[in-house]
């Protein structure tokens, strides 16, 4: 399993696990430097089932509704290979993120940053992470404002804008608190699952009305999806689209850290799974679906294109719902962030992170609050967050993991992982470019 080629990766991680839970050591979800707790930190209950549910909704999310625009400007025969080629890279960079957690026994990215690139070099990159962590967090704010207060005027029958989008978004906010509240991944599996159960009304509707078209006899829908328009800096506009789509690296330590010693062996079979057969079988399929219906004039946000369609209009409440449920996913990894840069401060930074990790109902009512504010104020986020996601996120997804694989000491450095780092910074690098490229 993982990237080794032969099985003493594995073993040597399991022989970790068997030392940790021998000595009675329980690893802390948010304490970042590493500090093995005896009884005061959650305890590992994480399980295959509830680490694949809050791996895949951490990646799932609003995005999918550019996917088919990617697919129709790309070429959907070539942007199914370039998904395929960039689900395989975040299935390897995930890997070597766990791995370099295990190697060190640490679960916090900033503490293993702090090891390997000291503090200046862990402080530069945890501030770009923790931004790009924050806007995506104001982008699912904004989501929620915009689409929410709508969903629930038409499921009750209430007239069109009766509802106060802030107040809705309050609401809301006041249930992420609670969730953050748990403290755990393993705790969020409802949440999560339900957030993946909330796309499902929306990728049955989008598949079930292509297929339907396809049908027909007229072979309009197959005839989109082989001239869809495509061109070829469509495959520029394509990648970061995509690569974007699959970064869930934020909370990947975390949530192996709280795995049940049992199940530590398993971690790379639910990394296998979730970025090799989940993420790219629904993307591909939403995407693809979305071409057949509307070939070259597939719009930027495939909804649009549904005037009056009321199963569609319900799935677009629905999605709003997502973005709610995710967002535990999004404020945990960034309190961790948040604390990390603290520390790494001068000053009284240490003091003010320990307090806020005393009172973390503070830091995540702050944090809440602060995003929210964001949101309402920032009614254009798409383009900020494209341009983001597809240049620091990206670089923090496939570039850092090979980063830290190429500093591992010289007997965990094999070849092929050498090699995979080596690929991973590369296939960042050209996201990143391509993203630059075509930002206007």
């Amino acid at each position: 399993q993982g990237l080794s080629s032969g099985g003493s990766f594995l073993e040597g991680c399991r022989a970790m696990a068997r030392r940790a839970q021998s000595d009675g050591l329980e690893q802390p979800l948010l304490e970042g430097e590493g500090r093995l707790a005896a009884g005061g930190g959650p305890k590992r209950e994480g399980t295959p089932v509830s680490a694949a549910v809050n791996l895949a909704a951490t990646a799932m999310g609003t995005g999918v509704l550019t996917l088919p625009f990617a697919f129709a400007r790309c070429g959907p025969m070539r942007c199914l290979l370039l998904l395929i080629f960039l689900a395989a890279t975040t299935d390897v960079t995930l890997c070597l993120m766990i791995g370099a957690g295990r190697r060190l026994r640490l679960c916090s990215l900033g503490a293993i940053l702090t090891r390997l690139f000291g503090a200046g070099g862990s402080l530069a990159f945890t501030v770009v992470m923790g931004g790009v962590v924050f806007l995506a967090l104001t982008a699912m704010q904004r989501v929620v404002l915009d689409l929410l207060p709508m969903f629930v005027e038409e499921l009750f029958g209430l007239p069109a804008d009766s509802l106060r989008p802030s107040l809705v978004s309050l609401v809301v906010n006041v249930g992420v608190f609670f969730a953050c509240m748990s403290k755990s991944y393993h705790s969020l599996r409802f949440t999560s699952g339900a957030a993946l159960a909330c796309l499902l009304p929306f990728v049955l509707a989008i598949v079930g009305r292509a297929s339907t078209a396809l049908l027909e006899t007229d072979g309009e829908a197959p005839a989109r999806l082989v001239a869809s328009g495509a061109s070829a800096d469509g495959l520029f506009v394509a990648a970061p689209l995509l690569a974007s789509s699959l970064c869930c690296h934020f909370s990947v330590l975390d949530i192996d850290a709280e795995l049940q010693p049992r199940y530590r062996g398993h971690m790379f079979g639910v990394i296998h799974v979730v970025s090799l057969l989940v993420l790219p079988l629904t993307y591909g399929l939403v995407a693809l679906a979305g071409v057949a219906l509307f070939g070259a004039g597939t719009a930027e946000n495939i909804l649009t294109s549904f005037h009056g369609d009321a199963v569609m209009q319900l799935a677009r409440g629905v999605l709003s719902l997502t973005n709610a449920l995710r967002m535990p996913l999004i404020v945990m990894p960034l309190l961790s962030m948040s604390l990390d840069v603290l520390r790494s401060g001068a000053g009284g930074g240490k003091t003010v992170a320990s307090a806020m990790e005393a009172r973390s109902w503070v830091s995540v009512a702050l944090l809440l609050a602060l995003s929210l504010g964001t949101a309402s104020r920032m009614m254009v986020l798409t383009r900020v967050m494209g341009l983001l996601g597809g240049t620091g996120g990206v670089l923090g997804c496939f570039c850092l993991p090979g980063i830290m694989q190429l500093c591992a000491p010289a007997s965990e450095r094999t070849k092929a992982k050498t090699a995979a780092a080596v690929g991973a910074i590369f296939v960042g690098a050209l996201v990143s470019t391509a993203t630059a490229l075509t930002w206007s």
